[in-house]
């Protein structure tokens, strides 16, 4: 076992990482030492969203009609200067969907590795306590809160999280009946996530037969990239299950552009029904739990694109060629042909 940081040095609370890859894909999942853990509890604070269609429709059983209404995320405000600092303080451990919340349980509990999430945590789970009160003080829940945390360098012109428009929380074919949705708050110190405020219609799809990330990516294409909209650094928002987005690559300028270090963290909270299973995802020692993990992506699958006629860069995945042959190692991710021109235009 080894660490991915520099020199191989693992942050304080963390025993090791073990490294794990199936389909192309490569995982580290780190091996936290649960001494001294970091206990929160939430005291409810309401975002100040007006009539947001979000909040409207949180805890609402999971539909495509949810996408036939444009909604930006919710604003928590942003973090200070001094939180962001803590927030993106080098050296923090990669995880992938750690839970830190069980329904049933009145506390959020992070291995200290994660301390200087905290702060930003506190905040997020006082949202949820308003919107939830199930979530508050004296309350259990019956949601799951399953945490990322993703800090690296990103390369010019390169994106960190390589993927196509999508929504986190799809229910496809496997969850039937269907579940409540995913509601999701995410922050970033840069390079905020973009997210496309139109509406959808993937009616005629088939959830058996067809990828409905690359029809969102045709759906994008089809108005030029114009609904796009973004957070700015820093600021903590809420979103839901119908909110489409992508991430946004690292800018070539001014050259010569150096690689920008990005902390991104997203906390997902998923009914008692959703179970995040899937072989690469974090385990927490400070929960009794020994979950059966599988390997599970979108890949094996084999799903088609609605409109095979479409640009052949929205219909495949970022590590192919648009014509579906894997990429040979090292060479550029193929990126989604979302706009004409270089780059989205930007709604405010």
């Amino acid at each position: 076992m080894s660490s991915d940081l520099p020199g191989g040095a693992l942050p304080a609370g963390v025993l090791g990482v073990e490294r794990l890859s199936y389909r192309g894909k490569h995982y580290l999942l780190p091996i936290f030492d649960p001494a001294d853990p970091v206990i929160l509890h939430a005291r409810p604070q309401a975002p100040k969203a007006g009539d947001s269609p979000i909040l409207r429709r949180l805890g609402r059983v999971w539909s495509l009609d949810g996408f036939s209404e444009p909604a930006r995320p919710v604003s928590l405000g942003g973090l200070s200067a001094e939180e962001l600092a803590v927030f993106a303080r080098p050296g923090a451990i990669r995880l992938l969907d750690m839970p830190i919340h069980f329904p049933g349980t009145p506390s959020y509990r992070l291995p200290r590795a994660l301390a200087q999430f905290a702060p930003t945590i506190q905040r997020i789970i006082d949202a949820e306590a308003a919107v939830f009160p199930e979530m508050g003080p004296g309350g259990a829940g019956r949601w799951f809160a399953y945490l990322t945390i993703d800090q690296r360098e990103v390369v010019p012109g390169t994106l960190q999280r390589e993927a196509p428009c999508h929504v986190d929380g799809f229910q496809g074919a496997r969850w039937h009946p269907r579940c409540a949705t995913n509601h999701s708050y995410t922050v970033s110190d840069h390079l905020p996530t973009a997210y496309y405020v139109q509406p959808f219609d993937l009616a005629a799809l088939d959830e058996r037969v067809h990828d409905f990330f690359w029809e969102m990516n045709a759906q994008v294409a089809d108005l030029g990239g114009a609904s796009r909209w973004q957070p700015e650094p820093g600021e903590i928002t809420l979103m839901d299950a119908w909110c489409v987005h992508r991430g946004v690559e690292a800018p070539l300028a001014p050259a010569p552009a150096l690689p920008l270090r990005r902390t991104w963290l997203r906390l997902s909270f998923e009914e008692e029904r959703r179970v995040f299973d899937r072989l690469g995802n974090a385990h927490n020692p400070l929960f009794d739990y020994a979950w059966e993990m599988v390997e599970r992506d979108i890949e094996q699958l084999h799903l088609q694109a609605f409109r095979p006629d479409s640009d052949p860069s929205l219909r495949c995945f970022p590590w192919q060629a648009p014509d579906g042959s894997p990429l040979p190692p090292g060479a550029p991710k193929t990126k989604p042909a979302l706009s004409a021109r270089s780059g989205d235009r930007q709604i405010k």
